[in-house]
């Protein structure tokens, strides 16, 4: 269970703190701990390997944690039971455990990340304040803003410290397993990896045959033109002799000819698993050799040119690769660490938590709608749920935010082209 749960906190870049909008920023100052348990958020509630966990950054991930289980629970037609037994312990007490998980496995990302080098940097702290603009306008404004972040029952700068460490696992992601460090793959490792989990990587050329912004079918003067471009690309490609020479101009055509909306965020190609492209995509790709390209594969998006890749040297497998020794490494920290609690922690009655967070949130509501205020299982909200799912041990598919569609296919007019998965997956 703790490695399940370790493997879907963290994200492409922790996708509930970026579904929340990566919030933060502003100069007003407010403490929803003090407002909802009568004591102030920064109290330390526990420790992991000497690291202090304070209180909003606990009740952040509880929060979370009830709401989701609250909505299950409602869901079921259940009333909602958080001395529901399950197994040797109760609801309650599972959902404390989880949520201390989760607060522990931040607190270790935040420490060993500073350990190796890799902190929030300035950098990080600009990019973050130029989300925050898009975030308060997605939200509704100043005050919507607030009031989101108190309903979580968090602080402008404790939800920054918990959003800034999907900063630090990026780089963390990204530095520590490159060519030259200690802990770089070798294309042995590479190409087992791909073996035993079945990844296949690619790059392609896309033209499409459907509207990018509609998904309906172009006019068929357009498609027999794409069809004619197709066979002139795959004609230039198929009079490179030299293999050494085939990739660079594989790569020069893609670039200046490819339709797919996912190649700027998957410039070196995509790894993936079965089911993950649509099916004339894999298919071609498994009837290929590493560096051989295929003839015109037509798919319900149009035409594509593929290249297949040897997973040893392929970039996308490689941070796959990065990104599952880091999980690993994650668990390992998570289960040693050493967690102190205070007696604050120990006395906490999560039952009554949620009573008092449900009430409070009912507080923040305009005061003409809280007569029609919902119970404590309905009264999380759209938002509360959405971000419920997206770190829970539940669907899975909410962790991966806009990758939670059954499929990520090859050149998706979306612009996620059936790019790489993410960290907790």
């Amino acid at each position: 269970m703790m490695k399940n749960t370790m493997r879907r906190v963290l994200g492409a870049t922790l996708s509930l703190v970026m579904a929340l909008g990566l919030l933060s920023g502003c100069s007003s100052s407010y403490d929803p701990v003090q407002e909802v348990m009568g004591y102030k958020g920064s109290t330390v509630l526990l420790t992991a390997d000497g690291n202090d966990i304070t209180a909003e950054e606990y009740f952040f991930w509880l929060a979370n944690q009830m709401d989701q289980a609250a909505n299950y629970f409602s869901m079921m037609g259940l009333e909602t039971d958080w001395s529901m037994e399950m197994g040797d312990t109760t609801a309650g007490e599972s959902l404390k455990e989880a949520a201390q998980n989760y607060a522990v496995l931040y607190s270790m990302v935040a420490a060993k990340g500073e350990e190796n080098g890799y902190t929030y940097t300035k950098e990080d702290k600009e990019a973050y304040q130029e989300d925050l603009a898009k975030a308060k306008e997605q939200l509704g404004g100043d005050e919507a803003y607030e009031k989101h972040l108190k309903s979580l029952c968090i602080s402008e700068k404790g939800f920054e410290k918990v959003s800034s460490v999907s900063y630090i696992y990026n780089h963390m992601a990204s530095g520590m397993f490159q060519e030259g460090k200690e802990n770089a793959p070798t294309a042995e490792d590479l190409t087992k990896y791909a073996e035993e989990n079945d990844i296949l990587a690619a790059k392609h050329i896309l033209l499409l045959t459907t509207d990018a912004t509609t998904g309906q079918p172009l006019p068929q003067e357009e498609i027999d033109q794409k069809k004619a471009k197709a066979e002139d690309l795959l004609a230039q490609l198929q009079a490179v002799t030299d293999p050494a020479q085939l990739e660079a101009k594989f790569d020069e055509l893609m670039r200046a000819n490819s339709e797919d909306t996912g190649l700027a965020d998957n410039p070196n190609g995509y790894a993936f698993t079965s089911g993950k492209m649509v099916e004339e995509f894999e298919t071609a790709t498994r009837a290929l050799e590493p560096g051989q390209i295929s003839d015109i594969v037509e798919s319900s998006y149009g035409y594509h040119i593929i290249l297949r890749l040897d997973p040893a040297t392929a970039e996308p497998v490689r941070l796959q690769w990065s990104d599952a020794q880091l999980q690993s490494m994650m668990d390992q920290w998570v289960e040693e660490a050493e967690v102190t609690t205070t007696e604050t922690y120990d006395n906490l009655d999560v039952g009554e938590f949620y009573d008092k967070l449900t009430e409070y949130r009912a507080s923040l509501e305009p005061q003409e709608d809280q007569e029609d205020a919902a119970t404590p299982e309905d009264s999380t909200g759209e938002d509360t749920q959405n971000q419920g799912d997206a770190s829970g041990d539940t669907p899975q598919d909410a962790a991966a935010g806009t990758q939670s569609q059954d499929k990520q296919e090859a050149g998706d007019a979306s612009g996620d082209g059936g790019g790489e998965e993410t960290p907790a997956e």
